[in-house]
């Protein structure tokens, strides 16, 4: 017992130096930093992202604005984030969208970066296609 003891303390304090380092707000869900890349071949604009349809989360709609063909927007932190998203775009005045995402099944990306590339899927029909690449871990919380 009296060796136990000094083990277990020296393992509490040890954990708590090693987390207690840093603050992070990180949880399973998330925040996950999102930017698209625009691989339509079009200038698009009004690029908008939703993230999840749940209200509960704070950060969970963006508009990027305009995006050049070709081009990578900056990242914008989201509270929650999945590898499918609900995104609309105009593409010369013309709304472009990915199917209507159900959220309830997907799991979460978590506490990284990513990118969703966005392609033109059916043009006759305005669909969208995504791809997620999940970059790297946020660190800098």
């Amino acid at each position: 017992m009296k060796k136990t003891f000094p083990l277990l303390l020296l393992t509490v304090v040890v954990t708590m130096t090693i987390t207690g380092c840093k603050k992070r707000s990180f949880t399973a869900e998330g925040p996950t930093d999102v930017r698209i890349h625009n691989q339509t071949g079009q200038v698009t604009e009004e690029v908008t992202v939703t993230t999840t349809d749940d209200p509960a989360y704070g950060k969970r709609v963006h508009n990027y604005g305009i995006v050049a063909s070709g081009d990578y927007t900056d990242y914008y932190r989201f509270d929650i984030a999945f590898t499918e998203a609900d995104i609309t775009l105009k593409i010369g005045g013309v709304i472009y969208s990915t199917p209507v995402t159900q959220f309830d099944y997907l799991t979460f990306i978590g506490p990284d970066r990513i990118t969703y590339r966005l392609t033109i899927a059916d043009p006759v029909n305005r669909i969208l296609d995504i791809e997620t690449v999940i970059e790297e871990p946020i660190d800098d919380l």
